[in-house]
C-alpha cells in the first residue's frame, strides 16, 4: 500500500512538473526504476558475508531482508593420472577424463525478515540430482536462531563451507571426504547462534543406519549416511560445533558427532562417536588451516555383522568390517602473492597441504586391519581470482594409500553467485 501511494505522488509531480508530450516517456523512465528497485530488493548481489557457518552464496537468502533470494556454484574439472592404479577420488577412471563435477542452485524466500526459507538443490557428474540441504529458519536475535529441515552436519571445516572458490585444492581435501562424509546432511532440528566472539550450532538429527551388502572400506561413514532419505529415527545423532574468534582473525573451534547406528529394521546396533579439532587464520595474505578427526565405535564387530551377509559370521573374509577407530589430520598453508602488487580484487595464492589418516586404526578382534587402511597425501597447487566469486585452480597430488602411491595433475574452474 504504502508503494503505491508513493508511486502515486511521484506520477502526480511528473504529470505537473512536465509537458504532456514528455509525460510518457517520463513514466516509462519511473517504471523501469521501480523494477530495478524492486530486483534490488528481491534479489541482492552476493557478499564475501558469511551467516552461521554457511558459505558466501547459501548465507544470502538468510541476510536478505525480504523476497526472493537466488544464487549457487559450480565446477568444471580435469584430472589426468601421471603415475599409480587410481587413487580413492579418481572416480573409477583409468586415466584422464573431464567431468561437470557439480552445478549448484540455491533458492530462498524471507518471509519476514526473521522468517526464512534456504534450500540447495545440486546436479552432480551433469546428471545426479540431490537435495543438498532445505530447512525453515528463524532468528530471534543474533544469539540465537532455531532451523529444522534438511540441514548440513556441522562438522569439519568444509562440509558446511563447501562453495569451491572457497578452499584451495581442485577436490575437497581427502580427509574430509574419506574420513568424515563429504555433503554430509540429514534431516534434524536445533538452535545456533553467535555472542561476542563466538559462535554455536546444536542439532538433533537421524542417525546412522547399517545396511547389509552396502560398505565402503575406503570411506567407511560414506554408506551409513541416510541423507534425508527416508531416514530411519530409531536411532538419533547430537552433533554441535563451538568455535571462537580471536584476534588478527583467527578462529580456533571444536566439533562433535554421536550417533546410534541402526539396521534397516531400526534397531540400535551400535554407537559411533566423532570429535574435530580445527583452527582457521586468514590474515595479511595466508590462508593457513588445521583439523584433526577422531572416530570411534566400541560396538564395531556388532556394526560389521549389520553391514555384513550371514555367511560373514562363519568366515571373517567376507565381512564388511566396520572400524573400531579411525581418524587423523591435515594442515594447509596458502600466500597470496598479488599482495606485492596493485591487483585490485584479484588474488593469486599458492598452497600445499600435508594430509595424514588412518581408514581403520583399529578393528575389532577377530579381523584383519586393511593393508591399505593408511594414507598420507601431499598436495601443492595454485589458485587464480580474477573476482572473487571466480577461482582458477590447478594442483599436482601426491597419495600414498598402503604400499601404493598415485599421482594426479588437476585442473578445475569454479564460481559462485
Amino acid at each position: 500500500m504504502k508503494t503505491k501511494i508513493a508511486i502515486a505522488g511521484i506520477l502526480t509531480a511528473v504529470s505537473i512538473g512536465f509537458p504532456q508530450e514528455d509525460l510518457k516517456e517520463q513514466i516509462e523512465v519511473l517504471k523501469e526504476e521501480i523494477r530495478q528497485l524492486r530486483l534490488e530488493v528481491a534479489m541482492p548481489e552476493i557478499t564475501m558475508e558469511t551467516y552461521s557457518g554457511l558459505g558466501p552464496a547459501a548465507s544470502k537468502a538468510l541476510l536478505n531482508p525480504k523476497g526472493v533470494s537466488i544464487g549457487g556454484y559450480g565446477q568444471v574439472d580435469f584430472l589426468n593420472r601421471v603415475k599409480g592404479d587410481g587413487p580413492s577420488l579418481f572416480q573409477g577412471e583409468k586415466k584422464a577424463f573431464t567431468d561437470v563435477y557439480r552445478l549448484i542452485m540455491y533458492f530462498g524466500y524471507s518471509f519476514t525478515e526473521k522468517l526464512k526459507l534456504n534450500t540447495e538443490i545440486e546436479w552432480e557428474h551433469a546428471d545426479e540430482v540431490a537435495v543438498e540441504f532445505a530447512f525453515i529458519d528463524y532468528a530471534f536475535n543474533p544469539a540465537f536462531g532455531i532451523r529444522g529441515g534438511t540441514l548440513l552436519t556441522p562438522f569439519g571445516i568444509i562440509n558446511e563451507l563447501h562453495e569451491p572458490p572457497t578452499y584451495f585444492p581442485v577436490y575437497k581435501p581427502y580427509l574430509e571426504t574419506e574420513i568424515i562424509p563429504t555433503a554430509w546432511r540429514e534431516n534434524g532440528f536445533g538452535f545456533y547462534g553467535e555472542y561476542g566472539p563466538t559462535e554455536y550450532r546444536f542439532y538433533v538429527m537421524n542417525g546412522f543406519k547399517a545396511k547389509k551388502g552396502s560398505f565402503n572400506p575406503k570411506a567407511p561413514l560414506k554408506d551409513l549416511r541416510q541423507k534425508a532419505s527416508k531416514a530411519l529415527t530409531d536411532s538419533v545423532a547430537l552433533t554441535g560445533r563451538f568455535d571462537v574468534n580471536l584476534p588478527k582473525n583467527l578462529k580456533v573451534g571444536v566439533a562433535g558427532f554421536f550417533s546410534g547406528v541402526q539396521d534397516e529394521e531400526g534397531k540400535e546396533v551400535g554407537r559411533v562417536n566423532m570429535v574435530d579439532l580445527r583452527l582457521i587464520w586468514q590474515y595479511a595474505g595466508f590462508d593457513v588451516r588445521l583439523l584433526g578427526v577422531l572416530v570411534n565405535s566400541e560396538s564395531a564387530d556388532k556394526i560389521t555383522l549389520a553391514l555384513s551377509e550371514p555367511l560373514c559370521q562363519a568366515d571373517p573374509t567376507r565381512c564388511n568390517v566396520f572400524p573400531k577407530s579411525m581418524g587423523g589430520y591435515y594442515v594447509q598453508v596458502a600466500y597470496d602473492i598479488f599482495r606485492f602488487f596493485d591487483m585490485e580484487d584479484q588474488e593469486l595464492y599458492l598452497f600445499a597441504m600435508y594430509e595424514d589418516y588412518d581408514r581403520a586404526r583399529e578393528v575389532p578382534d577377530r579381523y584383519s586391519k586393511p593393508e591399505d587402511s593408511k594414507v598420507n597425501v601431499i598436495n601443492a597447487g595454485i589458485v587464480y581470482k580474477p573476482h572473487p566469486l571466480v577461482a582458477l585452480k590447478a594442483d599436482y597430488v601426491v597419495e600414498k594409500e598402503g604400499r601404493d602411491t598415485d599421482e594426479i595433475v588437476r585442473t578445475e574452474i569454479a564460481w559462485m553467485f
